[in-house]
């Protein structure tokens, strides 16, 4: 449970700070995602998220993006669940033990959220009013999005274990040894 609250809280403090960072340092090409890194962190991370919690993370995570982007309510919420699921299924049958692993996992994350979230909101651009060519249009930033979220996912990585660290149980030499303490 406390795993799934850092999960949550790193992410929400990351989906706030990059675009205040963003903006300080005028980066205006393409932002990264760092929910996308977030989520593969959740996934395939050493001890395993259940997939109940692992979808609550990643439901409150697309949520708190809906609300720092402006996104229609639920669509990158509904992105990041089905994204999830699918992680975890592949978390299942692969490892990502070193960096470059972990740098191509969060770009093919990213990249499957994006299409997902233009996935959704072509269904819904009617109902929205949104033009099927502007939506269109976005897809050509994809890349450049997987670009950004690749040159952050290895610090993001290394956040998220550090929070995950602070929350593991110190082991003392008894522990080691099998021994029971008073």
């Amino acid at each position: 449970m406390f795993r799934a609250l850092v999960y949550v809280g790193v992410g929400w403090v990351l989906a706030a700070a990059v675009p205040a960072l963003g903006s300080v340092f005028r980066l205006t090409v393409m932002l990264p995602s760092t929910s996308a890194v977030v989520l593969n962190h959740v996934a395939f991370s050493g001890p395993r998220v259940g997939v109940a919690s692992g979808l609550v993370v990643a439901t409150a995570i697309g949520y708190l993006e809906d609300l720092h982007q402006g996104a229609p309510a639920g669509t990158l919420t509904l992105a990041h669940a089905i994204a999830f699921l699918v992680l975890h299924w592949v978390s299942i049958r692969i490892a990502l033990p070193r960096f470059p692993a972990r740098l191509a996992a969060a770009a093919i994350t990213v990249v499957v959220l994006d299409l997902l979230t233009w996935a959704v909101l072509s269904v819904l651009a009617d109902a929205y009013g949104f033009r099927h060519a502007s939506l269109n249009a976005s897809l050509e930033t994809v890349g450049w999005h997987a670009l950004a979220t690749m040159l952050v996912a290895y610090p993001v990585w290394m956040v998220v274990d550090a929070c995950q660290g602070v929350l593991r149980p110190r082991r003392g030499l008894s522990d080691l040894r099998g021994e029971r303490g008073p």
